[in-house]
């Protein structure tokens, strides 16, 4: 009677099987999809570097103020946009999320950045800009998307900042004694109510100060347990991130979300803008 034979020593003594070949057609439509794939992805990698040059400067600095801006899109075209329109001692920031994400959002973001252009003048009231901007966005529904967007306009030579929220996160005003302000004059977010109202609010950064405008997707970054940043850490953060620039308080505030995140993966856009006036 012979012995039985395992299954590893029945698998060992089977004769393999080749894999079929690849039929040459069926081979040339995967190399056309792979060369598809790879002209997709320079096209959109093209567009997302139009999309950071239309929002200009990252880094600005004039008089006794400083600004500096950074989207982080966690895919190659980003909804969220930032801004800064120089225009002698007056600079129109602007902040904001477009609604929806990839290639819809940043579609809209060329729209959104032209009608910024056109009626961000020196003299304009950010109220006034934002009611333009409501009034283009309602035009084109239910095409075009809902938009939020701070925007303030700064004068360098006194420090007063001249602001309107359309229903973005408040922006944070770090005073140099520790004491905060949540910039929350406005009105709705953009391109839901047909003649909307739009009131601007009115500060002053004073020496040491610092205004922070940042996304939902700080206050949502999550860590490992799925717990958000939130507001509570991000207003702890920006307290003790305070640097020398505007540029390095970015970047020590983006150091303390990556290291929140602890290796988590960004399911969403991060954007931050800081101005800051010299002590």
């Amino acid at each position: 009677m012979l012995p039985a034979m395992n299954s590893e020593s029945r698998n060992r003594n089977m004769p393999s099987i080749p894999s079929p070949p690849v039929s040459a057609t069926l081979q040339e439509e995967l190399d056309t999809l792979q060369r598809e794939k790879l002209d997709l992805y320079s096209q959109l990698f093209e567009a997302g570097q139009i999309q950071r040059k239309l929002s200009g400067a990252r880094e600005l600095r004039h008089g006794c103020l400083q600004f500096a801006s950074e989207v982080f899109a966690a895919r190659l075209l980003s909804g969220y946009f930032t801004m800064f329109l120089q225009h002698g001692s007056r600079v129109l920031t602007a902040h904001g999320d477009i609604a929806g994400k990839g290639i819809a959002a940043g579609m809209w973001f060329t729209n959104l950045a032209g009608l910024l252009q056109s009626y961000g003048h020196p003299d304009s009231d950010p109220a006034k800009i934002a009611s333009e901007v409501n009034r283009h966005l309602c035009y084109l529904r239910p095409v075009a998307p809902f938009a939020t967007a701070f925007l303030a306009q700064v004068d360098c030579n006194v420090g007063t900042v001249s602001y309107c929220n359309a229903g973005h996160f408040p922006p944070i005003l770090l005073r140099a004694d520790g004491r905060t302000v949540l910039l929350e004059k406005g009105g709705p977010l953009l391109g839901a109510i047909e003649r909307a109202e739009f009131t601007s609010g009115y500060e002053v950064l004073e020496p040491g100060d610092t205004l922070l405008a940042y996304s939902d997707g700080v206050l949502e970054c999550s860590n490992a347990e799925e717990e958000e940043f939130g507001m509570e850490r991000l207003l702890d953060a920006f307290r003790r991130a305070k640097q020398q620039s505007a540029h390095a308080t970015l970047m020590v505030l983006l150091a303390w979300l990556q290291d929140f995140a602890n290796g988590s993966p960004v399911c969403d856009d991060v954007s931050l803008t800081v101005i800051q006036r010299d002590a």
